[in-house]
């Protein structure tokens, strides 16, 4: 049976309560992180071992569960208007990790992870814009590696992210 809402967030949702446009966002991240993964949170087997060990199987089982989760928790006493946000930030950074890395090779890989490996020694405060500029592109990038995003946007979602993108340029 394929869950809409996953059970990890009932929980949340009976104690906070939720809106109706949350909802729909919840849903909707849900179905379009599936959507767009080709490869599992869980493999099976690792899905076999956790259900032998305690009983149950998890509750997270695919990038959907697990992304719909962390908005959900993450976003739980924010206001509509910052959750949306989060909701957007989400989805244009799954389109854009496409878009970056979709045709790029493994010299373009090691690069950011070369830039990466300078800059995760620094502190915090002595961060530039151009280091969290290299950190943000390497979560991009692992969201790639890590979910296989393939080209499974509907035309809708890309003239959302094209929209969205030249307003930013702005």
């Amino acid at each position: 049976m394929n869950r809409i809402i996953n059970s990890a967030v009932i929980p949340l949702i009976n104690s906070f309560g939720i809106s109706s446009l949350r909802m729909m966002h919840l849903i909707y991240i849900k179905e379009f992180i599936d959507r767009i993964s080709t490869k599992p949170y869980l493999h099976s087997d690792e899905v076999k071992i956790l259900e032998e060990q305690f009983g149950v199987k998890p509750d997270i089982l695919s990038w959907g569960d697990y992304f719909q989760s962390e908005i959900a928790v993450s976003a739980k006493c924010l206001s509509d208007d910052e959750f949306v946000r989060i909701f957007e930030t989400f989805k244009f950074d799954m389109i854009s990790s496409y878009i970056i890395f979709k045709n790029k090779g493994t010299d373009f890989f090691e690069w950011i992870e070369n830039l990466y490996a300078g800059i995760e020694k620094k502190d915090v405060d002595q961060l530039t814009d151009e280091d969290n500029e290299i950190i943000h592109l390497r979560i991009l990038m692992n969201y790639y590696k890590e979910m296989g995003i393939a080209d499974r946007f509907s035309e809708s979602e890309l003239k959302w992210h094209s929209s969205f993108s030249e307003a930013l340029a702005v």
